[in-house]
């Protein structure tokens, strides 16, 4: 997964990053609901012009086995069209939850920080935890909280307990 981040010197703080990155996240998320209903429906409509065509094609039928065939690929048909795409609603459903876990949440550093603790985010620049060449503030980005432990991130031991 990747993580949507905001360049540390794009924000004040840890709580105009998160407000600004909570409203992005939102409208990116009304238009992909947006263009998920709007595929859904085309979809579902398919499904049962389809269903329809085969129960046509089923009353036409004399062969009572072949009827019953047709019949029965048409009711599968119409059950698809209930919920044609669930993998789509699937992971807006996700995304929903990884928002509104950041919500209303001040967003977190993504940095470099001691060896082996590479996964992990801090709650801001004060943390003592960073240290060596090449970790400094310019090689850090915002992300929101939920987004950042979806991507495997975990709260730095000294800082992360106050996100």
């Amino acid at each position: 997964m990747t993580v949507p981040t905001l360049s540390f010197n794009d924000a004040s703080d840890a709580d105009d990053a998160g407000e600004y990155m909570w409203e992005e996240d939102l409208r990116k998320l009304a238009r992909e609901q947006e263009e998920y209903e709007r595929a859904r429906m085309e979809s579902a409509q398919t499904l049962r012009k389809a269903a329809y065509a085969l129960m046509e094609k089923a009353a036409a039928e004399a062969d009572s086995g072949e009827r019953n065939r047709l019949i029965e690929q048409a009711r599968l048909k119409l059950r698809l069209a209930h919920d044609p795409r669930p993998q789509s609603r699937q992971v807006l459903e996700r995304q929903e939850q990884i928002i509104a876990r950041s919500c209303g949440r001040p967003a977190v550093l993504l940095r470099p920080s001691l060896p082996g603790h590479r996964e992990t985010y801090h709650t801001g620049p004060e943390c003592g935890l960073i240290s060596g060449k090449g970790r400094h503030l310019e090689d850090s980005s915002w992300a929101p909280v939920g987004e950042a432990e979806a991507a495997g991130y975990r709260p730095c031991e000294r800082c992360g307990t106050q996100a």
